[in-house]
């Protein structure tokens, strides 16, 4: 909603009251070391994504489509692990500003981004927590701005978007924000984007195997400003308390929709390395129908599905 018309009172009311109870967890928890925090409270949030009947049915549903044929105690297992990553992220924006400085990360491919001349793009997806690869970014003394979508509640979209900028410049948002991510990427900065949420309209590119509707905005923009389309992941360790930060080698082709099929194999790879960090609660597969087969694409549009998943 941030950016849009005002929603109704009501929902203003309620995200008011969601904001001040999270600066209230911040403010009770300050003391505590992020990774300290989040290992202990982990496990609620695995128990929440299994209890919360939303939750539930859509990583259910994306496993189905996935991961076909798994047993409901197979699911159960999953959404624990899942939810527990998903609280982790979650605590960690919170805290987003003490999180950088308390970030260990241990890198691979550096020399993808950190020797690259002329601008950049980095693509990722909603995995472990993308906000390493800023930081990494910047340790490398590469600073990485990032494009994104607001969050629902504007309150905590306009706090954590000023806190965020400690980890590179500039944070924008997609709506108003892509001339300035053009301009950047031009002139020779590097920009991050997460690329593996639905866009109704784009084309339908394998992603996990299965076709799902993915922008190719990305693409084109390094095919036309000649920058770099780099891959990266950052994967949380709790046990080590740290995030393992991987830059892939820069995809490079004529065709954008080649280039974006490319991107979504690599994140396919690293999602199912250590699937229980994705965020599956995404309804990434919405339009997608059910019996085209796993790992098929084509150039047919898949018949839309009703409101479920």
């Amino acid at each position: 909603m941030s950016g849009g018309a005002d929603p109704p009172w009501p929902v203003r009311a309620a995200d008011w009251v969601t904001f001040a109870a999270l600066m209230c967890f911040r403010a009770l928890t300050w003391p505590l070391n992020t990774w300290t925090l989040t290992r202990a409270l982990a496990p609620l949030g695995g128990w929440a994504a299994w209890l919360i009947p939303s939750a539930r049915s859509r990583i259910s549903d994306n496993l189905d489509l996935v991961r076909p044929g798994l047993s409901a105690a197979e699911k159960k297992a999953f959404a624990l692990a899942n939810g527990a990553q998903t609280l982790c992220l979650f605590i960690e924006y919170i805290r987003i500003d003490k999180f950088l400085r308390e970030i260990a990360v241990e890198v691979e491919g550096e020399e993808h981004l950190r020797t690259r001349p002329g601008g950049a793009i980095v693509v990722t997806a909603h995995i472990g927590n993308w906000e390493a690869i800023r930081a990494a970014a910047m340790w490398m003394g590469r600073e990485c701005g990032i494009i994104y979508r607001p969050f629902n509640n504007r309150y905590l979209d306009r706090y954590i978007r000023r806190l965020a900028e400690a980890g590179g410049r500039p944070i924008l948002q997609k709506r108003g924000g892509l001339h300035r991510f053009h301009s950047r990427v031009r002139r020779g900065g590097a920009m991050m984007v997460l690329v593996d949420q639905r866009n109704s309209g784009a084309p339908f590119l394998d992603f996990l195997g299965r076709p799902a509707e993915t922008a190719l905005a990305a693409a084109e923009l390094a095919v036309g400003a000649g920058a770099a389309l780099i891959p990266a992941v950052a994967r949380r360790d709790l046990a080590a308390r740290r995030f393992r930060v991987t830059f892939g080698e820069p995809i490079s082709d004529a065709d954008p929709a080649a280039m974006m099929q490319r991107v979504n194999d690599r994140l396919s790879a690293w999602i199912e390395e250590t699937p229980e960090q994705w965020f599956w609660v995404h309804r990434r597969w919405r339009t997608t129908a059910r019996s085209r087969p796993r790992g098929q694409t084509g150039k047919t549009r898949p018949t839309r599905r009703g409101r479920g998943g």
